[in-house]
C-alpha cells in the first residue's frame, strides 16, 4: 500500500542573518540586542538568525536575549556551539569559509559584542509600492518583497521600510530602512538627508553619525564590504 502523501519538499533560498559573537558576555550581547531592537523594531521582529562563535558561550542566555527582542534563532554555525545547539533543538549549519581569527583587542570586542551579518537572498519581488502623500510622524510604511518610493517628504518620527530599496524624493527626516530582510544590495536614496536613522540589511547609522558634509544633501546609503557608506547621489551637483 502506497503511503498517503502528506509532505512536499522544495528547495528555496531564504533570507537569513548571521550573528557573529565577538564577546561571550551574555549581558553585553543582551544590551546590544535591546539597542538594536529599539533602533529598528520592524527589521528585528521575526528575523531568522544563525549564530556563529569562536567561543564556548552560554547559549541558553543568548537565545533568551534574542527571543526577547523578537528574533528567531534557528541554528548555529559548526564550531564551539554545535553540541549545545543540539540540546536546544537548533540546526547546525556549515561555517563560512575563510573564518576570522579572534580579535586581539579586548576593548574592541567589548564595544561591539555582536556583529549582525545579513545574508542576501534571492526573492521574487512584488511591484514597487509608491506613496504620493507625506509620511508623517508616527506613521510606518513597509514595502514587503519590493522597493518603496515616497514622492514627498518623510517627517521626523516616521518610518519607511522596504525589503528592497527605499527612494525618498523629498526631505528624509525620520527613519529609512532598506533590505529589511537581509538584502545587502539594497540602498536608500533621498533628495535631502536629515534622517534620524538609516539602515541597510541590519547595518545602521543614527543622526549623530551623519553630521558630515552630506547632511542636508541628496545622498544614497549602501553597504560596501559589509560597512554602511553614505555617498553623494550621482548627478546631484558638486560637493560644497
Amino acid at each position: 500500500m502506497t503511503p498517503k502523501k502528506a509532505l512536499e519538499f522544495k528547495g528555496r533560498m531564504l533570507s537569513l542573518t548571521r550573528a557573529r559573537i565577538l564577546d561571550p558576555d551574555v549581558a553585553a550581547i543582551g544590551a546590544q540586542l535591546q539597542d538594536f531592537a529599539r533602533q529598528m523594531p520592524q527589521a528585528v521582529r521575526g528575523m531568522p538568525v544563525v549564530l556563529e562563535s569562536e567561543y564556548a558561550c552560554e547559549l541558553g542566555g543568548i537565545l533568551a536575549a534574542m527571543r526577547e527582542v523578537g528574533m528567531q534563532p534557528i541554528g548555529v554555525a559548526d564550531g564551539p556551539l554545535a553540541e549545545a545547539a543540539k540540546s536546544w533543538g537548533l540546526a547546525v549549519v556549515p561555517a563560512e569559509s575563510g573564518g576570522r581569527g579572534k580579535r586581539g583587542a579586548a576593548a574592541a570586542a567589548a564595544a561591539e559584542a555582536t556583529v549582525v551579518e545579513p545574508v542576501a537572498a534571492v526573492a521574487v519581488r512584488k511591484p514597487t509600492r509608491i506613496i504620493t502623500e507625506p509620511v508623517r510622524s508616527g506613521q510606518q510604511i513597509y514595502a514587503t518583497d519590493g522597493d518603496l518610493i515616497v514622492l514627498s517628504m518623510v517627517g521626523a518620527g516616521a518610518e519607511v521600510i522596504a525589503d528592497g530599496c527605499v527612494h525618498v524624493y523629498g526631505h528624509l527626516r525620520g527613519r529609512a530602512i532598506a533590505g529589511a530582510r537581509g538584502d545587502t544590495t539594497a540602498r536608500v536614496f533621498c533628495s535631502k538627508l536629515e534622517a534620524d536613522l538609516v539602515a541597510v540589511a541590519g547595518v545602521y547609522a543614527v543622526a549623530e553619525q551623519m553630521q558630515g558634509e552630506l547632511r542636508g544633501k541628496a545622498a544614497q546609503v549602501l553597504l560596501v564590504d559589509g560597512k554602511l557608506r553614505i555617498e553623494r547621489l550621482p548627478g546631484s551637483g558638486p560637493q560644497q
